[in-house]
């Protein structure tokens, strides 16, 4: 699942997110447009408050995500 994505659907807000991740509200705008893409450590937070709904494969576009079923699709992409 895309962070975008995963902030709408738990109508989440950045500095609401940023407060929990020890970031500011600009830096998660900045993940969720797609403006700035987070480090390791940052994707490994996401992953913790995100309950692994969000992946790192879901930053950068390889393999399974976890919101889609389809596998072999991704995989022949």
């Amino acid at each position: 699942m895309r962070f975008d994505d995963w902030m709408i659907k738990q109508r989440e807000t950045n500095p609401s997110f940023g407060r929990k991740a020890g970031w500011s509200g600009e830096t998660v705008r900045r993940y969720r447009a797609g403006e700035r893409e987070p480090d390791h450590a940052a994707m490994a937070t996401i992953f913790a408050l995100t309950a692994g709904e969000v992946t790192p494969n879901d930053w950068v576009g390889v393999g399974p995500r976890s919101d889609d079923s389809n596998i072999e699709e991704q995989l022949s992409a």
